[in-house]
């Protein structure tokens, strides 16, 4: 059983019962954070940067989802240094983090050279109305960003900003 340590209540978490979950097929992220919570956070961490890409995808999706400071610092590693699906994970995941982490995982997601990271990080970006935060970054992209797809969706963003 592992503890949490810092400022977070401590809760027990069975790291055998989180792996489980982790490959279900279909998760639950919500209810996952919430069992499982910030006491998890370091051996979520740990599958963020792991091996196994399909665990690492989904553990950084649960990250997302958990309300604590270090899930920041998970996320924004997962932004930089992952896959392009855990790149995917972080951008969704920004949304769900106050705004100076969103600004900071946003800022490396809508800068990365992959589509759908790019898709995700302009979703993010609207939804939590900081569009005009990155209004430069997305003029950009709308104008030479390689993908149609890609450019078209930022050129909407713009649009929906006026």
């Amino acid at each position: 059983m592992a503890k949490s340590n810092g400022n977070t209540a401590v809760q027990d978490y069975d790291a055998q019962e989180l792996l489980a979950f982790l490959r279900q097929d279909e998760l639950d992220y919500p209810a996952g954070a919430k069992k499982f919570g910030s006491a998890a956070l370091p051996f979520l961490a740990e599958l963020v940067q792991g091996g196994d890409e399909n665990l690492s995808i989904k553990a950084a999706y649960l990250v997302g989802y958990i309300d604590d400071e270090a899930g920041d610092n998970i996320l924004e590693m997962a932004a930089e240094k992952g896959s392009a699906p855990i790149r995917i994970a972080a951008a969704f995941g920004a949304q769900k983090r106050n705004a100076k982490t969103a600004e900071s995982i946003l800022n490396k997601s809508l800068d990365d050279n992959d589509p759908s990271v790019v898709k995700f990080a302009l979703r993010s970006a609207s939804a939590m109305k900081m569009g005009n935060t990155f209004k430069s970054k997305i003029d950009r992209i709308s104008k030479s960003f390689l993908n149609d797809e890609i450019k078209s969706e930022a050129l909407n963003a713009l649009k929906k900003m006026k």
